[in-house]
Parts: C-alpha cells; structure tokens; sequence
C-alpha cells in the first residue's frame, strides 16, 4: 500500500511553487524544470499535488491567500475609515508598485488561460467578481452586495492595472485611479 502524500512537504513545495510562478509566470512552465528548482523532481510533484492543472490550482489558491492576507491586515488598520474610495487608494499603491508586476502579469496571464480553458483554471474568471462584490458590501453602506458597482470597480482597476503593465506609465494610470477614487465619494458608496 502506497504511503499518503506527507502535508508538511505539499505546503513547502506548495509555498515554493508559488515563488517560484510569481518570479517566472506561467509561460511555457514544466514540470521537471520547476521541481529541479524546488529540489524535486516531476513524480513527487504529481505525487503531492496529482496533475500540473492540481498544482496550478494550488499556486493560484496560495497567491489567493497572500492577497487575501494583505486585505484582511488592511481592514485591522483601517477599521475607523474604511470607505470603498480608501480601499481603492490602498489597493492601487499595492498593486501598482515595482514589487507587485510580477503579480499582476501572472493574474493577467491567468486570465489569457483561463479564457482559453476555464476549466483547468476554475474560479480564476468567476472569483474577482465575488470577491470584489464582497469588498463593496464591507467598505460601502449598502446593505447587500451591488454587482454593479463590484463590476464597474474590478473593470476599471483591472483595466488600468494593465495599462499600467503595457505603457509603465505610472502617473497617468495613478491620476485615473485618484479620480475614480473621487467618483466612488461622490456617489456616496461610503459609510
């Protein structure tokens, strides 16, 4: 009887993994060059994690959590003001910044895959929406979700997140998300 795949050592290459995309993308990733990097090799990858598509699914669930961290540490900080347009500052000077474009390529490197084949990259299409609907209904007065404001938010930031990584022009797409930080004040999506 084969002996189950130890936790401890899925997290490490789990973790490892992640650094690992973060630092080189998606593009053309194999499995043997990735597990010589992690000091594996492919069969103990697929051991762990059962197929490419299940590690994948893992880095993505791993960048996911980092994010996620970061958001929930700002929230903490923030508990007095956090307004949607606040959050929207925040998460720009985040997401903007020289040490975040690794990210921010590989999520728009996702979404290239997963519009090419949802079903291998699954929640990556469907999960910003619910998440930024989510962060609507926390740093807004409304009662409920509104899609429509979670949508409008996730396109433009999106939007010129990759602007942002197609021109580098850092000042133009700042002063684009400080306006639409304005906008969201002025419609009083705010507590």
């Amino acid at each position: 009887m084969a002996r189950p795949p130890d936790p401890r050592i899925r997290t490490r290459l789990r973790e490892q993994a992640v650094q690992y995309v973060l630092a080189h993308g998606l593009n053309d990733l194999s499995l043997r060059p990735l597990a010589r990097t992690l000091k594996t090799n492919a069969r103990m990858l697929m051991f762990h994690f059962g197929s490419r598509e299940g590690l994948m699914r893992e880095v993505l669930l791993g960048i996911r959590e980092l994010g996620d961290a970061r958001i929930r540490d700002w929230f903490k900080r923030q508990a007095a003001s956090h307004t949607l347009a606040n959050f929207l500052r925040w998460y720009w000077e985040q997401m903007s910044a020289p040490e975040a474009q690794p990210l921010v390529r590989l999520a728009f490197e996702l979404y290239a895959l997963a519009l090419r084949d949802p079903k291998k990259y699954p929640g990556v299409l469907e999960d910003p929406i619910t998440y930024w609907s989510k962060l609507t209904r926390k740093t807004s007065r409304l009662s409920r979700s509104d899609e429509v404001m979670a949508t409008l938010l996730l396109a433009t930031t999106r939007g010129l997140l990759l602007d942002l990584c197609a021109t580098g022009d850092r000042a133009r797409t700042r002063s684009a998300l400080k306006r639409l930080a304005r906008l969201v004040e002025s419609s009083g999506q705010h507590p």
